[in-house]
């Protein structure tokens, strides 16, 4: 099979790469600048093209001859036009996939908010539902994999995580932090369910993969702590506002503002899988548990 892993100089789409190529499959990993591909230690294993779906042009060339693609474009709410720049851009994908004869399409997104249909979103996970329907309004397969927060070094929520517990051993919990729970997921277990979906029947739909224990953000940073041997206190406070948090924490991380501004507002809602994880990975895998996960991450 000949994938192409659109993102593929991202975070997850870098972790992907290797396990594809592990089980045999052809990859061609796409990237709106190739040289950021090239310099992984995969660079030489892997066709490596330029996919900028912003660019419409560039498109045909880079699925000629593929069978699947992995979709792991978002732009995490950077620049004020990001909204717009995401669906222009699933559109011309989706476009692009109809017209090449892709035969599936898989789409790594978040948990969607289990609250009531009334619940606003923010900006950020309004983004990514719009992109799931966008790219799924086409003849092309598409299933979407919803993740939890992903834990794994170099994941913007797991670094968020290790730098407010690195940094900060007094941490200040606004009201809105401390109401909904999130579940986590392992990088292992995304990779391995990407890899997964892309070896089952071409289907449509979504998925929600979670590790099975939802907790609250705050519980989550005390089990970060625990795990790291960080000493860490959290104090509840009142009246900060979510973007207030989001600005002092990305000088911290090194990101910029609206990718931590995308994250921590969408922390006011409640992130849990709708079910078990059990037809998304392959029978007999076994999840694994935020500790390890956590271990696991710091070891990388």
């Amino acid at each position: 099979m000949t994938v192409l892993v659109v993102g593929s100089g991202g975070y997850l789409g870098s972790r992907l790469v290797p396990a594809l190529l592990a089980r045999g499959h052809r990859v061609r990993a796409g990237a709106t600048d190739p040289r950021r591909a090239r310099t992984h230690g995969w660079g030489d294993r892997v066709e490596t093209v330029r996919c900028d779906v912003l660019d419409p042009g560039c498109l045909p060339d880079a699925l000629n001859g593929v069978d699947s693609v992995v979709y792991l474009v978002h732009r995490m709410g950077s620049g004020p036009g990001f909204r717009a720049e995401d669906a222009a851009g699933a559109s011309a994908m989706r476009d692009a996939m109809a017209a090449a004869g892709v035969q599936r399409c898989v789409y790594v997104s978040g948990l969607a908010p289990s609250g009531g249909p009334g619940e606003p979103l923010s900006r950020h996970m309004s983004s990514r539902l719009e992109v799931q329907h966008l790219l799924s309004d086409g003849p092309t397969p598409v299933f979407t994999l919803r993740a939890g927060i992903v834990l794994g070094s170099g994941s913007v929520g797991f670094e968020m995580m290790r730098t407010l517990c690195e940094r900060l051993p007094v941490q200040p919990v606004p009201r809105w932090m401390r109401g909904g729970r999130v579940e986590p997921v392992a990088e292992r277990d995304v990779v391995e369910a990407l890899c997964h979906a892309l070896e089952v029947a071409p289907r449509t739909g979504h998925g929600d993969l979670g590790c099975g224990e939802a907790l609250t953000y705050p519980a989550l940073l005390r089990r970060f702590s625990r795990v790291a041997g960080l000493p860490t206190l959290r104090v509840p406070v009142f009246g900060v506002p979510w973007d207030l948090v989001a600005a002092g924490l990305s000088p911290l991380m090194d990101v910029d503002a609206g990718t931590v501004a995308g994250l921590i507002e969408s922390l006011r809602h409640e992130m849990v899988a709708a079910g078990p994880a059990t037809d998304l990975l392959p029978p007999g895998w076994e999840m694994t548990g935020i500790d390890d996960a956590i271990r696991r991450a710091l070891g990388d």
